[in-house]
């Protein structure tokens, strides 16, 4: 029997006049989603500064999924969002929740988290807050665990001691990850003849066969012999793509093992997204094909409604893009759609929206000075609000799929944020990113950054064409130098 722990009633201990006036939009996952990016001035709101419309008055040890945002912010480094929450008062002792039927102890605490992913500055901090507040002051209902979570069990019977084992033979330890990063192109890299090369690979054999009941047609023939309009068509590219991918994976495992088997990190660009993630674990191919199928479908039906285009633009800077957008989207009138799409690297944007704002925005960015204003042969207003219909059904789709989505292997940089979760990382925050991706602009150029920074030293480029190295050259010289293509 486990005694129950002392029943207290959270409290914010960080003073502000404007809390509990009244009940607001500030909401417990913007809380959880901002401490997991680090985004530390909305943390200062919504615990600290924020006036009676932005601070949160709820409980933030309350878990959101299976984890509560200070397990989020330990578990993605974000040192100054941890010290923040236990400035609020969040219990350390709190472990995330697990499975009915398996025992409270089993959760794991926020240092354990910070800890499995080798941040041990945090973890010092929280041991520190876990002596200062003792095990217990904190209790609430609907935190996922029960009240056992908190409290020391009482002495139990010796256990009968079980017959002695027959001797294992220990296994060797995994090889540490490479400094090295596979990168997945996005849609506009296909082209006809694509896989010839690589099709008697067994692994992309495999995938082939397995393509056709999920799609119901031939990929393979399609990308050999196109029509080449058809191959550039959202619902077929996207599947290609996908595809294309992996197998410029397969090809690299038989040139370098090491580098296809010990990546530090995976990321990719745009539709590349779902091939790196399904490279890194989380997705297995069928159902990655699956829902890569019902993206491609669903952009396509969203993009025909009304007319929609994309606008390279290279030479001005994110600050001056956004304006020029949103003054070419005003002068449309109210519906006019023009945003950022595609950070791809320095000075150089996809930017996508209504006709009409597109090609006002071209006007004005070669008025501005801009070295290329081209548009895209694409036809979509692709990750804008024009998307949100095929949002709509991605998400039901993902949300079907999380059951069966591993945690990722390795570090996975992600589109909407531009940085990396950590391998071990929870599905079901992927899945949010998945479904926010499809109308938030891909931060390429920062993700890369971001990788470089981290300790990435070569770049595999998996998939058809060259692509994401044409681009790499604008953004590092010596990140270019050290990239390889895997041309399928």
């Amino acid at each position: 029997m486990v005694a129950d722990a002392p029943i207290a009633k959270f409290v914010n201990a960080i003073p502000n006049p404007a809390r509990y006036k009244k009940r607001n939009g500030a909401t417990l996952d913007m809380l959880c989603e901002a401490a997991y990016k680090g985004d530390v001035q909305t943390v200062e709101t919504l615990l600290s500064t924020g006036d009676e419309d932005h601070i949160f008055n709820g409980d933030i040890n309350l878990h959101f999924t299976d984890r509560n945002a200070l397990h989020m912010a330990a578990m993605a480094g974000q040192e100054k969002c941890v010290e923040l929450l236990l400035k609020a008062n969040a219990d350390p002792h709190v472990r995330t929740s697990v499975k009915e039927g398996t025992d409270a102890s089993q959760g794991r605490l926020a240092r354990d988290m910070a800890s499995k992913f080798n941040h041990t500055k945090i973890v010092k901090i929280l041991a520190e807050a876990e002596k200062k507040s003792p095990p217990g002051w904190y209790q609430a209902d609907g935190i996922g665990n029960n009240r056992k979570l908190y409290s020391e069990p009482t002495a139990k019977p010796a256990p009968t001691p079980a017959p002695p084992a027959a001797p294992q033979v220990a296994k060797p330890a995994a090889k540490p990850p490479l400094p090295v990063a596979l990168l997945f192109p996005g849609q506009g890299s296909q082209y006809v003849n694509m896989m010839k090369e690589c099709k008697t690979i067994p692994e992309v054999k495999d995938m082939l066969e397995k393509s056709k009941a999920i799609l119901g047609y031939d990929i393979l023939e399609l990308c050999l012999s196109g029509p080449e309009e058809k191959l550039a068509e959202t619902r077929y590219c996207q599947p290609a793509m996908f595809i294309g991918g992996l197998a410029g994976v397969a090809k690299l495992r038989k040139e370098k093992p090491d580098a296809a088997d010990r990546p530090k990190c995976m990321a990719r660009l745009s539709l590349g997204e779902y091939t790196a993630l399904c490279a890194a674990g989380v997705l297995n191919f069928e159902d990655g094909l699956r829902l890569v199928k019902l993206r491609g479908e669903a952009m396509q039906e969203a993009a025909q409604v009304g007319k929609q285009a994309m606008l390279s633009v290279v030479g001005l800077e994110r600050g001056v893009m956004d304006q020029l957008c949103a003054d070419a989207a005003k002068k449309e009138g109210s519906s006019g759609v023009c945003k950022v799409a595609n950070a791809l690297f320095p000075k150089g944007f996809s930017c996508a929206g209504t006709e009409v704002a597109v090609n006002t925005l071209k006007e004005m960015s070669e008025k501005k000075g801009a070295l290329q204003a081209k548009l895209l042969k694409t036809s979509g207003g692709f990750h804008t609000s024009l998307m949100a219909p095929a949002q709509e059904k991605l998400k039901k789709a993902l949300e079907e799929a999380l059951p069966n989505m591993k945690t990722p292997q390795c570090e996975v940089y992600m589109n909407v944020t531009g940085a990396k979760l950590p391998a071990g990382s929870d599905p079901k925050v992927i899945v949010d990113l998945l479904n926010k991706q499809l109308v938030s602009p891909v931060l390429w150029s920062p993700l890369i950054e971001a990788m470089i920074k981290d300790g990435v030293k070569e770049f595999y480029e998996c998939g058809p064409q060259k692509q994401i190295k044409a681009m790499m050259k604008r953004t590092s010289n010596d990140a270019w130098k050290s990239t390889t293509s895997m041309e399928v």
